[in-house]
């Protein structure tokens, strides 16, 4: 049904010189405010939906500004489900805020994401569908783009729909055995309820458990290369990002802050910081680089700390890497260098100097040298290679309210075996049903909605 909103319009184009720039206005009455300017008005006024027409855009005192088309999109047939007319227009970016400036005469200027939001609140899309528009948009790598594609067209909303219907089918079930326990009826199947509470528990944990891989593709992998001055780390840089980003010396301490870019991997959006050399006795300048490396292997996802096979007995700094041991991955670095008798394994000291541990050898300039490195990075976080055959759940937002889905279940559930009574199963269904209708955007808070939508462009 669609909502009788006033009037808003927006360059959706980025601005600046272009073949091609796109204005869209939409809500009440937006094709006769635009027919003001447009000649031939009637064609415009007369027009169907999704009809492109052709004609000039005169300013408010009857000057012609450009040559233009208008694609008319009629109510509730358009993206926010209201009268709406995208304006094409010639790329020259004084032109576009001309027929914009007219527009203005008639309607307000878009706030960031109205457009998508009216979407939203005319029941064209849903609020996961809605975010996803924004994921779409700054997307960072093809799988970031296929995952956003997929929730768009509401192939995660689905699944969580029918979670949400059978959380509120246990819910009612549970309601009426209280409402109505004085009556006549049938008692409530207790079993029965358990296996459908067990039932919505066991979804809600599969949609969380994909939660991980789902960051990942929504944010990139935070990767941090590390080791001493000289292990080969900007080279490694530089080799990932096929060009010469880092200054590669063989002074040692080159590198004194680091440097940060992305890079595609298998389609993954990788974050690579390439880091200063980690050692005693450092000067001042050099010591601050350090300690910034120390701090960033903290924050990463995964540390490939480098240790160069040209040296004599590489072993890792204990108290460099005490820290985040369980993401490091170990790296013979330089591998090249190595003399072809010791190129059959790759061993470094532990950190008690014990038990030798497996390095992988990676090498910056052999042709397969980061060959191995590559598929240990998408081994390591359970990444695949092909695109996901099914959406996953990549909003921290969509993940926190799961969490809060999955606690509320087992809460019912514990309830249920405790034979509590079933005022307490209803509260703890009500939580979780709740919690999914925010994912949703059942009923949505208005400060949500607000915080949501601040972080899309204006004009979509």
């Amino acid at each position: 049904m669609q909502s009788a909103f006033e009037p808003i319009c927006a360059q959706i184009t980025p601005p600046g010189c272009a073949a091609v720039n796109v204005l869209r206005i939409s809500g009440s009455g937006s094709i006769g405010i635009v027919a003001q300017f447009f000649h031939p008005r009637q064609k415009l006024l007369k027009s169907p939906s999704h009809r492109v027409i052709f004609g000039i855009f005169h300013s408010r005192d009857g000057n012609p500004l450009d040559q233009v088309l208008c694609t008319v999109f009629r109510a509730p047939a358009s993206y926010t489900g209201e009268d709406c007319v995208e304006i094409s227009c010639h790329g020259n970016p004084r032109l576009a805020a001309k027929i914009l400036e007219n527009l203005l005469l008639e309607a307000r200027l878009a706030r960031p994401g109205e457009f998508t939001l009216r979407a939203l609140l005319n029941g064209k899309l849903d609020l996961t569908q809605a975010e996803a528009v924004n994921d779409l948009i700054t997307a960072t790598g093809s799988k970031a783009e296929s995952s956003a594609l997929m929730q768009v067209r509401g192939l995660l909303s689905q699944p969580l729909k029918e979670l949400l219907e059978a959380v509120n089918d246990a819910r009612l079930r549970c309601e009426l055995a209280i409402d109505f326990a004085d009556q006549d009826l049938p008692p409530l199947d207790a079993a029965d309820l358990r296996k459908r509470v067990s039932a919505a528990l066991d979804k809600a944990r599969e949609l969380h458990s994909d939660g991980a891989r789902g960051r990942y593709i929504r944010e990139g992998i935070r990767v941090c290369l590390a080791g001493a001055p000289n292990s080969g780390k900007s080279s490694l840089f530089n080799a990932f990002l096929c060009c010469n980003r880092a200054i590669v010396t063989p002074h040692p301490g080159t590198t004194r802050d680091y440097l940060e870019e992305s890079v595609s991997l298998s389609g993954y959006n990788l974050i690579l910081t390439d880091t200063a050399g980690l050692r005693e006795n450092a000067g001042p300048i050099e010591r601050e680089g350090i300690d910034r490396s120390l701090g960033l292997m903290q924050s990463a996802d995964l540390v490939l700390y480098l240790l160069p096979v040209d040296e004599p007995t590489p072993k890792a700094d204990p108290a460099a890497l005490s820290p985040v041991p369980a993401k490091t991955l170990w790296l013979a670095s330089k591998w090249d260098l190595c003399q072809p008798e010791n190129q059959g394994s790759a061993s470094l000291e532990s950190r008690d100097g014990s038990t030798p541990e497996l390095a992988l050898p990676v090498s910056a300039i052999a042709p397969d040298g980061l060959n191995a490195l590559q598929t240990a990075i998408l081994k390591r976080f359970e990444l695949p290679v092909e695109n996901p055959d099914r959406p996953l759940v990549t909003n921290a937002r969509h993940l926190a309210a799961l969490e809060r889905v999955i606690a509320a279940l087992t809460s019912a559930l514990t309830s249920l075996d405790n034979q509590a009574g079933y005022e307490f199963t209803a509260f703890d269904l009500i939580t979780a049903s709740s919690a999914l209708g925010e994912i949703l955007g059942v009923s949505p808070d208005p400060d949500l909605l607000g915080r949501i939508f601040a972080d899309f462009c204006i004009g979509k």
